[in-house]
């Protein structure tokens, strides 16, 4: 009885190879990468980028502006002097 159930692993084994060898080869392949083009797509991005951090420390500046008219003004404070950092 044991037999049987050893040969049935056995084939059983060997089938589930068959189906993942198969399987493998028909999943489509990835489609290989251009490289025409890409460096200008990528300046293009990187002078975005440096626009994006250029306006985000202009809104931070802004910001930081704000924050110390509303604290002098809620204290009722004379203006820091020009505290550039």
């Amino acid at each position: 009885m044991s037999v049987f159930i050893f040969i049935i692993i056995i084939v059983g084994l060997i089938t589930l190879g068959e189906v993942a060898s198969k399987w493998f080869e028909a999943r489509p392949s990835r489609p290989e990468v251009e490289s025409a083009g890409d460096d200008e797509e990528i300046e293009r991005l990187r002078e975005h980028v440096a626009l994006l951090a250029s306006q985000v420390d202009r809104l931070t500046e802004e910001q930081r502006f704000m924050t110390r008219l509303l604290e002098t003004g809620a204290r009722g404070d004379a203006p820091p002097a020009d505290e550039t950092g």
